[in-house]
Formats: C-alpha cells, sequence, structure tokens
C-alpha cells in the first residue's frame, strides 16, 4: 500500500483530504505544521507528500526545501497546495523544490486523479530564468527568516538570563539576609559581611579583575560567615579563651557554610572562596591546611578583607587595632597569612584614603 503524508494545519481540509486518500486505498500520514511534517517524513518515508504553504511557524516553502535535503526523503515528490494563491506563488513553490503546484478548493471528482499524476512521475517545471529569479526572490525569504528566528532567540536567551539572574540574587538574599540576622545579634560584629564585601571589591577593582571576577568575591563576601550559624552564640563573644569544642565549631564554620551552599551549583566558584577564605599561603590555616599554591587571588581578596575587619572591630575578648597597627600586621604576615599582591593593593587604598568612607562608617556604629 503505497503512503502519502499530508501537511495541513486546517481541520476541515485534513478530514476531506483524508477521506479522499482513504477510500482509494491510501496509507495516509498527517502533521499539523512543518517541523511536525520534517519529523513524520523522516521516520515514514512516504511515497508522496501534500504540502499547505500557509503553515503556522515554519512555512511550506521552508519544509519543503528541508524535506528535500533529507536523505532517503529527497526524491519524494511534494505537491504544494494553497488556499491564498497569489501571483508567483507557483514558481515560488516549484523553486523551493515543489514537484506540482494545486490551488484550494479541491475538486473531490478529480482531487485524486490529479494527485496520481504526480505519483507516477509527473513533474511540474519552470523557465530556467524564472527559476533563478524566484530561487534568488527565496533565498532572500530564507534569510529573512533566519533573521528573524535569531532575534526571537536572542530576545528569550535574554528574558531567560534575566530570570536567572533575578532567581539567583533572590537565594542570595535570603542567605545574605540570614547572615546580617546572626551578625546583628552581637554589637562587635554588625555590618561585617558588608564592610567585608566593600573592602574586597575596591581590591579587586584596583587589582583589574573582571566584571564577572568581581560578581564573584561580591557574592562571597556577602556569603562567607553563613557557616556561624552552628556556632553558639555564647562563643562569638566569649570574652576568655575558647574551649577546645567551641575552637573546633568555629573552625568548622568556612566549610559548614560550603555544604549550606553546595545545593545552589551556580555558586560552584563562590562556595570554594567560602570553605578557603580562612586558609593561609603558608599551610596553617583552616579547614584544609591548603598552600599558597592552592588558593588563588579571589580568595586572597576576601581573606585580606574579612581579616582586616576583624582586627580593626573590638570583640568581648580584645580591642580594636588602629589602622596603622592593623597596616603593621598584614606587611608582616605577607607570605605566611596573606598574599603579598593583594597586601600591596590594600595598604595603599587605605593609605590613600579611599576607604576613608567605609571606615567613618564604621566607627559611626
Amino acid at each position: 500500500m503505497k503512503s502519502i503524508l499530508y501537511i495541513e494545519d486546517n481541520l476541515e481540509n485534513k478530514l476531506l483530504i483524508r477521506r479522499l486518500l482513504r477510500a482509494a486505498g491510501y496509507q495516509v500520514y498527517e502533521a499539523d505544521d512543518g517541523l511536525e511534517g520534517i519529523e513524520m517524513a523522516t521516520r515514514h518515508k512516504p511515497d508522496l507528500i501534500i504540502m499547505d504553504i500557509n503553515l503556522p511557524g515554519m512555512d511550506g516553502y521552508e519544509a519543503t526545501t528541508k524535506i528535500k535535503a533529507i536523505p532517503g526523503v529527497s526524491q519524494v515528490p511534494i505537491v504544494a497546495l494553497t488556499a491564498y494563491a497569489m501571483k508567483g506563488d507557483r514558481e515560488k513553490s516549484l523553486a523551493a523544490g515543489c514537484d506540482g503546484y494545486l490551488q484550494k478548493p479541491i475538486d473531490p471528482d478529480t482531487f485524486v486523479a490529479t494527485i496520481e499524476q504526480y505519483l507516477y512521475g509527473h513533474r511540474e517545471t519552470i523557465l530556467p530564468d524564472q527559476q533563478l529569479h524566484y530561487l534568488k526572490e527565496y533565498s532572500q525569504h530564507l534569510v529573512s527568516r533566519l533573521e528573524e528566528k535569531i532575534r526571537e532567540l536572542q530576545k528569550k536567551n535574554e528574558e531567560l538570563e534575566s530570570k536567572t539572574r533575578q532567581m539567583e540574587e533572590t537565594y542570595i538574599g535570603i542567605i545574605a539576609s540570614l547572615t546580617r540576622a546572626i551578625e546583628q545579634k552581637h554589637p562587635s560584629t554588625a555590618g561585617h559581611s558588608e564592610r567585608v564585601t566593600r573592602y574586597a571589591l575596591a581590591i579587586g577593582d584596583a587589582i583589574g579583575l573582571s566584571k564577572r571576577d568581581l560578581k564573584v568575591l561580591r557574592r562571597a563576601a556577602i556569603l562567607h560567615d553563613v557557616g556561624k550559624i552552628v556556632i553558639e552564640l555564647s562563643a562569638i563573644d566569649k570574652p576568655g579563651e575558647l574551649a577546645e569544642e567551641e575552637w573546633l565549631m568555629v573552625r568548622r564554620h568556612p566549610e559548614i557554610g560550603a555544604k549550606i551552599l553546595e545545593p545552589l551549583s551556580f555558586l560552584y566558584r563562590e562556595i570554594e572562596i567560602i570553605r578557603n577564605h580562612h586558609e593561609r599561603p603558608d599551610g596553617k590555616g583552616y579547614p584544609r591546611g591548603l598552600t599558597g599554591e592552592e588558593l588563588d587571588v579571589l580568595t586572597g581578596i576576601l581573606t585580606v578583607a574579612d581579616a582586616f575587619d576583624a582586627m580593626t572591630s573590638t570583640r568581648a575578648y580584645k580591642t580594636a587595632m588602629s589602622i596603622e597597627e592593623s597596616i603593621t600586621h598584614l606587611e608582616e604576615s605577607r607570605n605566611t597569612q596573606f598574599i603579598p599582591e593583594v597586601v600591596d593593593t590594600f595598604v595603599k587604598l587605605l593609605r590613600s584614603g579611599e576607604l576613608d568612607v567605609i571606615l567613618q562608617t564604621k566607627r559611626q556604629m
């Protein structure tokens, strides 16, 4: 039994032609649009295809061209069928690859016989000059369609990226709010993450980090102490020396912060920075004792920013260092506790007065 694929989006036309073809003994496959038609042609390899020209999305011209490029289907005759005939449509259909051209409404008494002519070898032709003219016109049509599709994809990608960014920032905002709530419980740590973020971004900008790296650094700085959720509140502001159990809990907070954020896979770089922000180039940091070669510059920036804010803050167990005392400690700890390039950049910023606004805000708290 020979088969015919009918690509048509109009239900009434489908019902009529299906009835006529089946009554004549043909197996009928149907598709609602060009994309489905291409898939059906590839799968079933029919003996003939009837193609409506005015299809939704991909029109019949484009679907014809694509089907004619499919191995094993390229020789299948395609008959164009249209209800809205305009001057040049026949020639355009043949230039696109159709082998015949019919107009709606069809005549039920002659339709099957007409189709069978194409099924058994009849092919319509156009003059070479006409074919060249309409091929050029059709090529321009395809280029316009391609440009339109590219614009649509670009718009959709931009919308998707915008929504993704909004979702990411929402997640970060929720977690950052939790971190701020923890800090606000203790006057000595209030505003810590915000100041660390501002210091870190100032260093990153001075070093010349890319916009992408600055974004990663900002997120890591905002969230760097989220692991302190597990630390007993009494241990944070304990005036005396921490017990061994309390000290172990404090040392675990970078790893716990990383674990909390692991389900947010888009933060994979930030997670590593947070996990490593208490590591040291000399290998004496925690939680893993990494060395200089294993620490990137973003981690080094966060380490310096975090340490400086801690040094210049009064805690229950210590008084705040002055700016000069903190600078001395930073410079003495180059290569051991801190990455030298980061220390040098930060000290230069401090001495230039570029960070005075942040420091002044801290004094007012």
